[in-house]
């Protein structure tokens, strides 16, 4: 265990350690936070816990504890807490150009989420984003059902909603990311995904709202379409300009040798 930490240091910069220390500061509010409504709407400790261990993915929990205390049925709960971490596809895409293709990416999978996908980017070369990854991740394993147990045990003595403690999320996963804002294919992509979200969330289910945000990647997939047409037919233009060409050629060499005849 040492010599990994020993190499994390040799691979990632000090800014890096920074960023997790201060992310998982917010982890643990807004865990707090979690854990707290969760014990105000009737969840024992234990539920608490485990859906924090196996769902890992913050939102998700909130939806499923929401639709539970406004009286919905479990089935609609655990749907809507999946379809909240349908967003994780997005960043699997993300992280797989830098994952080992070996059992670790299939331990590693469960620590895919905004926030240690957002500390990778932070670092330019593939083994260390793969090292800020684990690192994030392995923070955010050990802190996310901690913080939450903490704020089931305290549920009677914190206000979440007054706190406001869920709105930290958001202001540091954007510092993280404004690097690749500086993109302006990716800084468009996330205006309109912004556009998308805030519109629809009125409209529908508590939590659901930023998941139509991944509905730019329709744009993204019906863009390389496009474009893989476009350089199909001109390969087929060009390959066919150059049978033309060689057919001339071929042509007037006759001649030439029927001239000299």
């Amino acid at each position: 265990m040492s010599s990994v930490f020993r190499t994390m240091d040799r691979v990632l910069p000090g800014s890096t350690y920074r960023d997790v220390v201060i992310v998982t500061i917010t982890i643990i509010a807004v865990a707090l936070s979690y854990g707290a409504i969760s014990a105000v709407s009737g969840f024992p400790w234990w539920q608490t816990l485990l859906l924090a261990m196996f769902a890992l993915g913050g939102a998700a929990e909130f939806t499923f504890v929401g639709v539970i205390a406004a009286g919905g049925a479990p089935v609609l709960a655990v749907l809507a807490g999946l379809l909240v971490n349908s967003r994780n596809f997005a960043f699997g895409m993300a992280v797989g150009p830098f994952f080992p293709q070996d059992w670790r990416a299939l331990i590693a999978a469960h620590w895919i989420n905004d926030e240690s996908v957002a500390v990778s980017r932070t670092v330019s070369t593939d083994r260390a984003r793969w090292h800020a990854f684990l690192l994030m991740g392995a923070a955010i394993a050990l802190m996310w059902p901690s913080g939450a147990m903490l704020g089931q045990w305290l549920g009677s003595v914190i206000d979440a909603d007054l706190l406001g403690l869920d709105a930290a999320f958001p202001i540091i996963l954007f510092c993280l990311i404004r690097g690749d804002l500086k993109s302006r294919t990716t800084l468009s992509l996330t205006v309109v995904g912004i556009l998308i979200s805030v519109l629809l969330t009125p409209l529908l289910p508590l939590g659901l709202g930023a998941v139509t945000s991944l509905s730019v990647f329709l744009f993204v997939a019906a863009g390389w379409s496009i474009r893989a047409v476009i350089r199909k037919r001109r390969g087929g233009t060009d390959r066919a300009d150059r049978s033309d060409a060689g057919d001339r050629s071929d042509v007037d060499d006759l001649d030439r040798q029927e001239g000299s005849r």
